[in-house]
């Protein structure tokens, strides 16, 4: 218990942090927002105070330091990590023409930008994180066609766990409201894949809780 405070009151202050960042001004980069208007032409990528350090690595990244926390074109991204932006056409075009946004805080695994997951309790048995009480639901001995009628909704259950052990990601998910979600990575369940597609399925568990928070 004393371990699950402390990470809420870390991440609380790196949010009130986040919230006295420097606000929009003329000298900002180029399409960064510190908020997602209602109607916007590019996908965005929202990035925290914890991610400047990352950005300070890269030349055409490093202009957003330090106005984080905020929302960064994703094809400034894409092209600052040396990706070309054919997943991003393919990605709008799969949503009707209509661009998305997304966050680290709403994957699992975060193998590139920096989010403390939170410790879920799921019916009185804690996990350090979504990932772990994913894979501990798997069936022993593992069968794959069982395990694909189950990784839904133990995905579900894991994504409101989330939210509910973390009020800093619900603020986030609710912020994005109405806009579509795509996670861009390769994985064609879970996400879209830049080249082959995908049913970007992480996204829209996140959509649906989104719904029934907003309800």
């Amino acid at each position: 218990k004393e371990r699950a405070a402390m990470g809420n009151t870390t991440m609380r202050k790196k949010f009130q942090k986040d919230k006295e960042s420097p606000a929009n001004n003329k000298d900002t980069p180029a399409g960064f927002m510190k908020s997602i208007p209602r109607q916007f032409q590019d996908p965005y990528l929202y990035l925290s105070a914890a991610q400047s350090t990352i950005c300070l690595r890269y030349i055409s990244l490093a202009p957003f330091a330090q106005y984080l926390p905020g929302w960064v074109p994703q094809r400034e991204v894409a092209k600052a990590l040396g990706y070309s932006e054919h997943g991003i056409r393919n990605a709008m075009k799969h949503l009707g023409g209509q661009p998305y946004v997304w966050a680290t805080e709403f994957e699992n695994v975060h193998a590139f930008w920096h989010f403390d997951e939170p410790i879920l309790n799921i019916d009185g048995i804690k996990y350090k994180d979504s990932e772990a009480f994913y894979h501990a639901q798997k069936p022993k001995p593992f069968d794959a066609k069982v395990w694909d009628t189950q990784r839904l909704n133990v995905m579900r259950t894991a994504v409101r766990a989330k939210i509910k052990a973390s009020p800093d990601m619900k603020d986030l998910l609710m912020s994005t409201y109405p806009h579509s979600l795509l996670s861009l990575k390769p994985d064609s369940f879970w996400g879209f894949d830049p080249t082959y597609g995908g049913e970007n399925m992480l996204a829209k568990l996140l959509e649906e809780a989104r719904e029934e928070l907003k309800a």
